[in-house]
């Protein structure tokens, strides 16, 4: 049997003053016998109200407390002195109905039996969707302002005890259902109310004990090294990882400054103004000294702690072994030192590679000059001159009459001129050729100071012609384009003089010249267009185009043919069009291609920033 306490302590949490003011006049019922007001409660009659004769015996006594963690000290302190509570009422102005739930759910792992009305404010429109608890059947809601018979009704049915089977329970005793009645003193009462907080008080520390081996085993399993430094700066506690990276035990560290362990940054302060400024760091690099001096390089993580007031209790140090990390960390940086070596070397083998490549190109021009000159020497008719003076001399002395009368005598004089003539033609084609080879001996040196200085910007700029850049690249490849038969038509708009590098513009037209050629080689049709356009902005600019009838590009190969090394011809070694692009960027500009596929010819382009001179300005 379960006795029905006569006096039910009522715990009233964060209650509004109005609302404790309320409360107490609502619960405040007479005592048994009190008949001047024995039926009343406030003035009203409780006939009416609806509450039943024996409640009105019911005598409640209540605790205000604020809302807080000291609401469980407080209901365990009741527990312990045999005064249970056995409502709490909470009052819900309070919209942290997070801490609302926790505290409810805490009070019932201390009493499974306790009952928990909510009062909610009448500005409350909907129920607060977080507050969500477990024993549907111990709590209810009272919505302010509520009727004083509602309080009284409700307060007087949740504080009563759960009946065993077959029990009756009723104000101040408990009916087995028999004829008999039976009844507990205050005294029984008492002592079976300290037996329950006594065995209650018993499963607290059991479950605490519990719960600090559970956190001691976290500590204990942590694989980092964990450090708690006190308020007055000395070492509170460590675990077991920490004690094995530094060879220390506990009791030589417990009590003593954290400089025994830290180093420099440690000892400078900047750790702790940092975790006491920031409340928290993470990641910073710092180092611990072992028992034996020794230096380990670690990262540290922090934060502050503190009270319910908000007072500094201490700090927590989460510590990594980061010495493997940083031994990483310099071997990732030797070997990234060694690859940038290797990667110089590389490309100065590349700059080597395309000096070879356009000074190959320079010296075919610097052949074709030279068998022009060679073939113009040996069908020379300077050795005529030698001729008619031997036969001058020979008739020296009836030179006049030869001359005058002697039929061979007579051709002497139309001979000499037209041998003037052409002597003057071979003087004349002699010149141009050896200004070309000065032009092509200049362009081989400029390519070497080019290629070496390509990861400038630029190289030296001039105002140049467009169009006679062209001509002059279209004349180095003059041999090949007539030994293929290649129709060149020239479209040339008339632009601008452009301030640009002119040797490695004319080394990028000279190589695509070169490649459409022999990209025409098996094809019948072989016409080469180049063209000279104005690109209206802004900004201006100039589009250098080069047109073939050749082979085709194919569509997926249209950015492959600039990557070193890619090559459609057999023994080709892939660099013209690669150092052409690369030449193109470093003055600013873009070469690219396009084709419609295989046997549709294809078209260069070479784009250049609009940076015109003009020299009357």
């Amino acid at each position: 049997m379960v006795q029905i306490p006569a006096h039910r302590r009522v715990l009233v949490v964060g209650a509004h003053p109005e609302t404790q003011i309320m409360l107490r006049d609502v619960l405040s019922a007479p005592a048994v016998g009190d008949m001047s007001v024995g039926n009343s409660l406030n003035g009203k009659n409780l006939a009416t109200s609806g509450i039943q004769p024996f409640l009105t015996q019911t005598q409640f006594a209540l605790v205000s407390v604020e809302m807080g963690l000291h609401v469980l000290s407080k209901f365990a302190e009741a527990q312990v002195t045999g005064n249970p509570f056995v409502l709490v009422l909470i009052d819900g102005r309070s919209e942290d109905w997070e801490v609302v739930r926790d505290l409810v759910e805490s009070l019932w792992e201390y009493d499974q039996t306790l009952r928990c009305i909510f009062c909610l404010p009448p500005d409350r429109a909907s129920w607060p969707h977080r507050l969500v608890v477990s024993r549907p059947e111990q709590w209810a809601v009272l919505r302010s302002p509520f009727l004083e018979e509602e309080v009284f009704q409700l307060a007087s049915c949740l504080s009563l005890p759960y009946p065993v089977s077959g029990e009756t329970v009723l104000n101040g005793a408990t009916y087995s259902g028999e004829n008999g009645c039976h009844s507990k003193s205050p005294s029984d009462l008492h002592v079976h109310n300290g037996e329950a907080a006594t065995g209650a008080l018993e499963s607290a520390r059991g479950e605490l004990a519990a719960s600090r081996y559970y956190v001691d085993n976290i500590l204990r399993s942590m694989a980092d090294s964990l450090l708690v430094i006190n308020a007055d700066m000395t070492i509170g506690a460590v675990n077991p990882s920490l004690l094995n990276l530094l060879g220390y035990q506990e009791d030589e560290l417990i009590g003593e400054s954290p400089g025994l362990i830290f180093g420099e940054e440690f000892s400078q302060g900047a750790i702790i103004e940092n975790l006491l400024l920031q409340g928290s760091v993470s990641g910073v690099e710092s180092s611990f000294l072992t028992h034996e001096g020794q230096k380990i390089t670690i990262s540290v993580s922090g934060s502050m702690m503190q009270d319910l007031q908000g007072q500094f209790q201490g700090l927590v140090c989460v510590a990594q072994d980061i010495t493997e990390r940083k031994r990483m960390e310099e071997e990732k940086l030797q070997l990234n030192e060694r690859l940038m070596e290797t990667s110089r070397q590389l490309g100065m083998a590349e700059v080597a590679t395309g000096v070879l490549h356009n000074v190959g190109n320079v010296l075919n021009s610097i052949n074709v000059s030279i068998g022009v000159i060679t073939d113009l020497l040996k069908n020379s008719m300077v050795e005529d001159v030698g001729r008619i003076s031997q036969l001058l001399d020979k008739h020296h002395e009836d030179l006049g009459t030869y001359l005058s009368q002697n039929p061979k005598g007579k051709q002497v004089p139309g001979y000499l001129e037209k041998l003037s003539g052409q002597l003057k033609e071979e003087k004349r084609v002699a010149l141009l050729e050896l200004d070309r080879l000065r032009e092509y001996a200049g362009h081989a040196q400029q390519c070497v100071a080019t290629q070496q200085d390509l990861a400038k910007p630029s190289g030296m700029t001039e105002p140049v012609c467009v169009a006679e850049v062209v001509a002059e690249a279209l004349a180095v490849n003059q041999e090949m384009l007539e030994e293929t038969k290649i129709t060149v038509i020239q479209e040339f708009q008339e632009v601008p003089q452009l301030i640009v590098d002119k040797h490695q513009l004319l080394q990028i037209l000279v190589d695509v010249i070169r490649n459409a050629c022999q990209a025409m080689e098996s094809v019948a049709r072989r016409d080469l267009v180049v063209r000279v356009k104005l690109v209206i902005g802004p900004p201006d600019s100039i589009c250098l185009e080069v047109q073939d009838t050749g082979s085709g590009i194919p569509p997926d190969d249209l950015t492959k043919v600039f990557g070193q090394g890619y090559s459609t011809k057999y023994g080709g070694r892939g660099l013209s069009l690669h150092h052409g692009a690369l030449m193109a960027k470093n003055m600013c500009g873009a070469l690219r291609a396009h084709s419609e596929g295989l046997g549709q010819g294809a078209t260069f382009f070479l784009d250049l920033p609009g940076n015109f001179h003009f020299p009357d300005l």
